[in-house]
């Protein structure tokens, strides 16, 4: 019987082929009784932080190779002001008039905390969390590696940015205005408002990156800032680019600030 014999070159597209479509295959998701919808995220390896040739970029953004080894449900849109009014009676939000679909902010990371305690207890869990600021990337890029999820940039302040324009509320687009949850495209992964409309508070306290490797980071052991991730609705296009990051005191609450909830399976 003659040997069958396949060349390297095309075991090799047939492997690109394999994970590329794995990467892009619709997650699994689970909706819990407040009818938030959490998505899962595969386990993966990315580079954090943006090229130093990237437009827009600030020099703490320094590019390394994340591995996380852990599979970590996101929420698909950022906390409504209706889903935080059930578990916490008040809406602390200072754009009540903008209406239950858009997202609860004026909430500090102490706040999301205190939300994070009730919503385990009322759904009989302990898995609710912030996403580490990893975490948040990663799903926010959603194999892309690019400055947006959808592509590059090509205006840094508030002039129209056709890719920011189709997937985030930014000062080019917003007309100054919070807007409702999943008002434009999600990302690959299926994600909303992952860039523009308010600011994510992530776990982490705010530090400086590693330059090497690192496997399921959990930032700095002690701090006085916590990561917020995302943009405003009224940022210029650079500071919603995928890679952007800031901090904040944890008792701090600002109008453009609120966050999503991350989740362990």
């Amino acid at each position: 019987m003659k040997k069958l014999i396949i060349p390297v070159q095309f075991i090799a597209i047939v492997v690109a082929l394999v994970f590329n479509s794995y990467a892009e295959q619709p997650q699994e998701k689970i909706t819990n009784s407040l009818g938030m919808e959490l998505i899962l995220i595969q386990p993966g390896t990315f580079m954090m932080g943006s090229p130093e040739d990237e437009p827009g970029r600030y020099t703490g953004e320094i590019l390394h190779k994340v591995n996380l080894t852990n599979p970590f449900y996101m929420q698909t849109t950022e906390v409504t002001q209706a889903q935080w009014k059930v578990v916490m009676g008040k809406n602390p939000s200072s754009h009540k008039r903008c209406g239950d679909t858009c997202p609860v902010e004026q909430v500090s990371w102490e706040d999301a905390q205190r939300f994070i305690q009730k919503l385990n207890q009322k759904e009989g869990t302990d898995k609710y969390r912030l996403p580490t600021e990893a975490e948040w990337e990663y799903a926010c890029r959603a194999g892309s590696t690019t400055a947006f999820p959808n592509g590059g940039i090509t205006k840094l302040q508030c002039e129209r940015d056709d890719n920011l324009d189709a997937i985030g509320w930014y000062c080019g687009n917003s007309q100054n205005l919070i807007k409702p949850v999943a008002g434009k495209k999600p990302n690959a992964w299926g994600l909303y408002d992952m860039i523009g409309n308010v600011q994510e508070w992530c776990q982490d306290w705010f530090g400086g990156y590693p330059d090497d490797e690192v496997v399921n980071p959990q930032g700095p052991k002690k701090g006085s800032y916590r990561v917020m991730r995302g943009g405003v609705w009224y940022s210029p296009a650079r500071d919603v680019r995928c890679a952007s990051r800031f901090g904040s005191p944890p008792h701090y609450r600002f109008q453009h600030i609120g966050f999503r909830l991350g989740m362990t399976p």
